[in-house]
């Protein structure tokens, strides 16, 4: 059970999105809320030489060197473009490493009753591993990612393996 699991078996999902431009559609996204240090806007990037598609850079955070990650390129959607008012930079932690993640907008926590997420169905899983699973909130479904499995390559990338 996850650090933001209570006692009534919720967890509180940070719920972002990612714009798919081409079908014009939002797509919505979750992270546990506790692997999240902080929200943040877009700063100075600097890019890293032969570094992954969906790595855009590092950054600077507070004296800390920073990774940041193309979320919507990593799942496999055209990258961002165009940064706006709404991007937004999560900064998570997975073990001992911070990872900025690039996301098209933040909208809420959310506390999410584990009856209401579903496990990654079958047919998924084997080619989105990092799916943890889906919740369905009304008329609405958040992909619940799976951070550790997400973040393995960069993790290796900023640790110099």
């Amino acid at each position: 059970m996850s650090a933001t699991a209570v006692a009534d078996n919720s967890s509180q999902i940070l719920v972002f999105s990612l714009l798919e431009e081409k079908l014009s559609k939002r797509m919505d996204y979750g992270v546990d809320v506790s692997q999240v240090q902080e929200i943040g806007l877009l700063e100075n990037i600097s890019m890293v030489p032969n570094a992954p598609a969906y790595v855009k850079g590092v950054m600077n955070l507070r004296g800390k060197i920073i990774t940041i990650i193309d979320v919507k390129e990593k799942l496999g959607f055209q990258a961002i473009k165009e940064v706006n008012a709404s991007t937004r930079i999560l900064i998570v932690g997975v073990g001992s490493t911070l990872t900025g993640l690039l996301v098209d907008e933040v909208d809420e926590v959310m506390r999410i009753p584990a009856s209401d997420i579903e496990p990654n169905p079958a047919s998924v899983a084997e080619t989105s591993p990092y799916v943890k699973g889906i919740a369905k909130i009304h008329d609405r479904l958040i992909v619940i990612l799976d951070l550790k499995m997400l973040l393995g390559g960069a993790e290796g990338m900023e640790a110099g393996r």
